[in-house]
């Protein structure tokens, strides 16, 4: 099931990838573009709407987390990328924060 997701991702984003300009698909590594292509679900209908503005464009949650780390590793610049990871960090630091006031190792056997 969850493969089935990410097949249909991979559609969406080889879709979004021929309104990109080409210079910066260039910039994608040739084998990651390939895996989209033979792990894509093709017969997934996948069209953009031309009349919407691109942030409001319906796609799966995982396509929006690729096109982030296509955008991370290979069209930021270095200081973008440099904020986008410092941002990471923080928000799985605050994660690991959240899971260990709720699972407290130090409280485990206390109750």
């Amino acid at each position: 099931m969850e493969n089935d997701v990410y097949a249909k991702a991979y559609k969406e984003v080889l879709v979004i990838l021929k309104h990109v300009p080409e210079e910066d698909v260039k910039k994608i590594p040739d084998k990651m573009i390939k895996m989209f292509k033979v792990k894509q679900d093709i017969n997934y209908n996948y069209e953009l709407d031309e009349r919407v503005p691109f942030k409001k464009q319906k796609m799966l949650i995982e396509t929006k987390a690729i096109l982030a780390n296509l955008y991370r590793d290979y069209w930021a610049t270095p200081e973008e990328r440099e904020q986008i990871i410092a941002k990471e960090n923080y928000d799985i630091a605050k994660e690991e924060e959240k899971k260990r006031e709720k699972y407290n190792p130090d409280d485990l056997f206390n109750h």
